[in-house]
């Protein structure tokens, strides 16, 4: 694949200083950095912590309002109205 990329001077200059420090011609350096950065995100991340874990779900709980209302659950209010 071709991409056409235009850089600021300052850029491109670092570019070309750095692929050159690499014994590479620039569109070489690009792909290879690119082709590594690609690679670090396809990477698995590392498992979280349990706090790690109880911290995100803490804030997702918090997102939701508390209810302070009462609900009957008892047995009678479930199965009422099926003709027992």
């Amino acid at each position: 694949m071709n991409v056409s990329i235009n850089f600021p001077e300052a850029i491109e200059t670092n570019l070309r200083r750095r692929a050159a420090a690499a014994g590479m011609d620039v569109a070489t350096f690009v792909q290879e950095v690119v082709s590594e950065r690609l690679a670090e995100d396809s990477m698995p991340t590392r498992a979280q912590s349990h706090e790690e874990s109880l911290s995100k779900l803490q804030g997702i709980i918090a997102l939701h309002p508390k209810s302070s209302g009462s609900v009957d659950d008892s047995r009678d209010s479930i199965y009422a109205g099926r003709g027992e």
